[in-house]
């Protein structure tokens, strides 16, 4: 049995390293089917970089399975995946559509007052509105890197890195990594919530002092995941929203 692992990790292996071949190809707006100039085009397989000439033209070493992205100020960045036919072509022609951003609505009501709207400029974390790359996994800057169960799984990756899932399979150290992975995620995500919802805070924005305080911040119950990763500006939105009704139930009790 070992010895058929062994030889299909082998077989893995040299298709891995198979030659790679020059693919020519052509950045072209979407649209106007204007050539681009400067567009950047990423092997993010064989971790080579180029981009279009003065005619927007490049050619990039590819073998069949290699994940290109194209990138292009003013752009949407996409992502092709070779196949054979690129190189029975003279040139592969690329399209990318300009990158169109849509605002939400906004209803304009009674301003706080300055120094408070200053804070909530300050404070706001805008939604990450980056653009899935067609293929390709998003790229997320993530405190603990470490691969997750699901992700060491996943068939896409198991295929193209058979070498590393079985590692993280099998190996006790990646085993004990990702237990600290998950007592470091726990850490993190509880004092970031900490950060987002102190006691001071609660009682600077709701003037709630004492015991009424402390009713009041176990009244929200906040779950820490909703904590870490809400905004101050979108706490400070619901907790003002609960705040009356729980003074009309505090008085009442």
């Amino acid at each position: 049995m070992k010895v058929v692992i062994y030889i299909s990790l082998l077989c893995s292996c040299l298709l891995s390293f198979s030659q790679r071949n020059y693919a020519y190809g052509v950045v072209r707006d979407s649209i106007s089917n204007d050539v681009l100039i400067g567009a950047h085009i990423r092997n993010i397989d064989a971790g080579s970089l180029t981009s279009t000439n003065e005619y927007g033209k490049f050619k990039m070493p590819v073998k069949v399975g290699d994940t290109l992205v194209f990138s292009s100020v003013g752009y949407q960045t996409l992502a092709w995946i070779a196949d054979s036919s690129w190189f029975e072509l003279d040139q592969v022609e690329f399209l990318l559509p300009l990158k169109t951003i849509y605002l939400d609505e906004v209803v304009v009501g009674d301003f706080p007052e300055y120094d408070r709207f200053k804070e909530l400029i300050i404070e706001a974390q805008p939604e990450d509105t980056t653009l899935r790359i067609f293929g390709v996994p998003q790229v997320v800057m993530d405190p603990y890197p470490q691969l997750e169960k699901s992700e060491y799984l996943n068939p896409i990756y198991a295929f193209f890195h058979p070498i590393s899932a079985i590692h993280h399979s099998v190996s006790k150290k990646e085993k004990e990594k990702r237990k600290m992975q998950h007592i470091r995620k726990t850490k993190f995500i509880t004092e970031k919530a900490r950060l987002n919802f102190t006691r001071e805070w609660v009682s600077e924005n709701t003037k709630l002092e004492g015991d009424k305080l402390t009713s009041f911040i176990a009244y929200c119950n906040f779950s820490d995941a909703y904590l870490a990763t809400s905004s101050q500006f979108a706490i400070y939105e619901l907790m003002m929203d609960l705040l009356p009704k729980f003074l009309e139930e505090y008085e009442d009790s």
